[in-house]
């Protein structure tokens, strides 16, 4: 059943502006991030999730990457993103995708905290600057080099990532 209480994002208007092209811009965001809450600043989402929810939605595909993904997307978003897969990687990725609920497993646990989430980033992005190459098959994209990779998780963290905010 959809929530009619959803905000619908691809109409959010009050998004960060972000561009990374590596991992550590990446998590250097998530730390400006976490500085700002250990300030007492408060943090927020202007989307459907919280911000730590947020984070480990974009966790989950940077594990996955280095340790695999066991599932796929549908057939016809598969054979979508064979079509779209440079402008996936290379272009700004627009917010409202409808995740088929076959793919419901990406959508974040609500219990999410921040400081888990942000222990999470340090961990999984280390391990990526450390040396852990991304290589296991994307389940849209399919065989991916590791470059390619870091190109699709700083599209991906820069959409995510715009709708949290410091107040």
């Amino acid at each position: 059943m959809p929530n009619d209480n959803a905000v619908k994002t691809a109409k959010v208007s009050d998004r960060r502006k972000l561009s990374f092209t590596t991992m550590a811009e990446i998590l250097g965001d998530i730390e400006m991030l976490d500085a700002a809450v250990k300030d007492g600043k408060t943090i927020s989402a202007t989307g459907n999730w919280t911000p730590a929810q947020i984070i480990e939605h974009v966790l989950f595909f940077i594990d996955g990457s280095m340790d695999g993904f066991d599932f796929k997307a549908p057939l016809i978003l598969r054979i979508f993103g064979k079509f779209a897969r440079s402008q996936i990687l290379n272009n700004p990725m627009k917010p409202g995708f409808k995740l088929p609920a076959t793919m419901r497993m990406v959508i974040p646990n609500p219990k999410s905290t921040w400081p888990d989430a942000v222990s999470h980033a340090l961990k999984a992005i280390l391990r990526v600057e450390a040396g852990k190459y991304m290589s296991k098959p994307s389940p849209l994209l399919g065989k991916m080099a590791h470059q390619d990779w870091v190109k699709l998780h700083c599209r991906h963290a820069e959409m995510h990532l715009s709708f949290i905010r410091v107040e």
